[in-house]
């Protein structure tokens, strides 16, 4: 499966193949970085390399089938590599294997990563988090008075789903009571028209759910579709594209992408405005980072607001799995001894995702400044 919403990434984070570990290999082939397949080639050879040493400094501990699953995994991985990548709209590659339990899925992401490898009992989701925050599922619904196409955007993806035509009489030439009837059953087909553009949108929900809706239309059907949309349709609306119906798929795409580019924005600001308005009321919001993973600690957030490339230095404790702002050797919880961690910002991230929590990263370093590059919506 392609993984390319926080529900399906959920999916995968609960895999936990008890007494196996999980490769998550991440490979950066962006062309503005590496030009050539030579380089790229090159990378690859150096962060196999790191995983094998670090293969070889875990292998003690690790059972014998163990062992050979992430020999397995590696091997798989250079299979992959060697079958050759296509960089066309991929400037990084995210690979989660475990070759005991049959995992083997690979993500092309249209957006750069750190090339580094894991080993751990889930997959290592949280390098993917920006990814996920800025490639939301959107369906794009265009229609005139007649004609509609149905577009979905999910992650590099682009997919049209539809292309019908509705009957709508023409105007009547004729004067009087001739005329007045036929624009009556015209206004009525358009509607129908209108109203079947609609519920196909909604039937695509029910089936290949979207997080955002984008529609493009002439003026005058627009106030007519944005009535008869569902709720669940009018929920997810963010803006509107003007393009003719006949248009090319690649230029309806490229304006909607512009469209969704414009909602993430605002989104972002939203949020920020959101956490500054229920921490400020002593209520349901975190800022800082010392207070947004008490309550990552605590379980309480819904929505986890973190500046891309933001990092920290921290602490785990190696019992409880309490995450701490500082470099403590002993947990305050528990007593037991506390794991130095050179990026914290990273766990709790990859902590809020296993939780179901939503992680929105913010890409601007001043969207995020007025809560200190990290935040939380709290559920109570």
């Amino acid at each position: 499966m392609a993984l390319q919403t926080q529900d399906e990434v959920r999916e995968l984070i609960d895999f936990a193949p008890e007494g196996f570990l999980v490769t998550s290999f991440y490979l950066d082939v962006d062309a503005t970085e590496f030009p050539s397949d030579q380089l790229v080639e090159t990378s690859f050879d150096s962060v196999i390399h790191a995983a094998e040493e670090k293969r070889k400094a875990i292998e003690d501990g690790l059972s014998h089938q163990s062992e050979e699953s992430i020999r397995g995994d590696l091997a798989k991985i250079r299979e992959w590599f060697d079958a050759g990548i296509d960089r066309t709209d991929t400037k990084s590659v995210a690979i989660f294997s475990c070759s005991a339990r049959g995992l083997w899925e690979v993500i092309h992401m249209p957006t750069p990563v750190v090339s580094q490898v894991y080993f751990e009992p889930r997959p290592r989701i949280s390098p993917i988090a920006t990814f996920l925050s800025h490639t939301k599922p959107t369906a794009v619904l265009v229609t005139d008075k007649q004609h509609a196409r149905i577009f979905t955007m999910q992650g590099s993806e682009m997919r049209e789903w539809t292309d019908f035509k509705d009957f709508v009489p023409q105007r009547s030439d004729q004067g009087g009571w001739s005329q007045m009837r036929y624009q009556r059953r015209s206004d009525n087909w358009r509607m129908h028209h209108v109203d079947h553009a609609a519920e196909l949108t909604l039937e695509l929900l029910k089936h290949y759910p979207f997080d955002w809706l984008i529609i493009g239309n002439e003026v005058q059907t627009q106030a007519d579709l944005e009535q008869t949309l569902h709720p669940y349709l009018k929920d997810r609306l963010i803006g509107h594209i003007h393009v003719r119906i006949d248009a090319p798929a690649a230029e309806i795409i490229e304006k909607a992408a512009e469209a969704r580019e414009k909602a993430e924005t605002h989104h972002i600001d939203r949020l920020v405005q959101q956490v500054l308005e229920f921490a400020g009321a002593g209520g349901r919001g975190t800022i800082g980072l010392s207070a947004t993973l008490q309550a990552l600690n605590e379980q309480k957030i819904h929505i986890l607001l973190v500046l891309d490339g933001f990092q920290q230095a921290g602490s785990e404790c190696s019992n409880c799995g309490l995450l701490m702002a500082e470099q403590l050797s002993a947990c305050p919880a528990c007593s037991h001894p506390a794991l130095a961690v050179a990026n914290i910002v990273d766990l709790a991230i990859q902590r809020a995702l296993e939780l179901g929590s939503i992680v929105e990263v913010a890409t601007e370093s001043d969207e995020l400044a007025a809560i200190q590059s990290i935040g939380a919506i709290l559920y109570y």
